[in-house]
């Protein structure tokens, strides 16, 4: 009995000491007025209303990226951010921001006079593309903004991913990635395989494959699980049954040794069937993309034809 209650005060007094840690520092409103505010924001930006931005924006402004890791960088004045909006909207297309579909904005309050103002969280999704790269830099970005009591932002820190914009430059030069070859030894292994399929050679088809090979293509819903080899096996068997091979002639195949990716051989290939329900001949292109490791064995096959052509 004694030990029970020792064990009850315990618990109590762990409870107690818990309890003694929290300590509030503000108040989270789901509905505010300062998300007002950062509504006309978005609004001023993706209409490039400078006059309307001059009134939102307070003069004291700064922004900051929230992932820069200079640490000399001066925080992006009233100025440089409308700028920035002008900026935005002639050198891209499509510039938008908006409010996330999937997230809403927290608005706090803070009692610690180091966060003057109300915070505003903001989950928005930003859209733009680049007007002379097409490069799309759209994509979900977090903003932190602080809205005073004139109901002007004050001060605003920015989070998103900055791979596209790293790629402007680049995209901007010729730069070269790689290699491509008309003959190679990968280029061989590719004819050899087709042309085991054109002649039924069964016991040469995938005597090149890996046994762990990725197999996909536009037969496959997006996003979903490959294929490995024993599916593909099955679905050129199944193909063999229902339709007679008459030939199978390359039209275009190249191997392309790539720096920054897996090298691969991309062929076309011009594929006359018989279909063996009724006689039909069907001739329709198929495009391969087949990778390799270092053994020279096919790692991942990828395969591209209409399949309304076999209807």
């Amino acid at each position: 009995m004694k030990m029970k209650i020792k064990t009850l005060i315990i618990v109590l007094m762990v409870c107690i000491s818990l309890n003694a840690q929290k300590k509030k520092n503000g108040t989270i409103f789901i509905e505010h007025p300062a998300f007002d505010v950062v509504e006309n924001l978005h609004s001023a930006m993706n209409s490039n209303d400078s006059d309307a931005l001059s009134k939102i924006i307070a003069d004291d402004f700064r922004g900051v990226a929230g992932d820069q890791m200079n640490k000399d960088a001066k925080p992006q004045t009233k100025a440089e951010f409308i700028q920035q909006v002008k900026n935005n909207h002639e050198i891209s297309k499509y510039f938008n921001i908006r409010q996330s579909s999937n997230g809403y904005p927290d608005a706090v309050e803070y009692k610690d006079e180091n966060f003057s103002g109300t915070w505003v969280y903001s989950w928005e999704y930003f859209t733009a593309v680049g007007g002379t790269t097409g490069i799309d830099y759209s994509q979900p970005r977090h903003t932190q903004y602080v809205v005073n009591k004139d109901n002007q932002i004050t001060f605003a820190r920015y989070y998103l991913n900055q791979y596209p914009y790293s790629q402007t430059s680049n995209s901007q030069m010729e730069m070269k990635d790689g290699d491509v070859y008309s003959h190679h030894s990968n280029i061989n292994t590719v004819r050899r395989f087709v042309k085991a399929f054109q002649y039924n050679d069964d016991e040469n088809l995938f005597v090149d494959f890996a046994e762990n090979v990725n197999v996909n293509g536009l037969f496959n819903d997006w996003g979903s699980d490959p294929m490995n080899l024993d599916g593909l096996k099955s679905g050129f068997k199944t193909f063999k049954s229902n339709y007679k091979i008459n030939s199978v002639d390359n039209m275009w195949i190249k191997f392309f040794k790539i720096e920054s990716d897996s090298n691969f051989v991309q062929s076309w290939w011009r594929l006359s069937v018989t279909r063996k329900k009724d006689g039909k001949e069907i001739v329709f292109p198929v495009m391969f993309n087949h990778t390799f490791n270092d053994d020279g064995k096919i790692v991942r096959h990828w395969e591209s034809w209409n399949e309304a052509k076999l209807q």
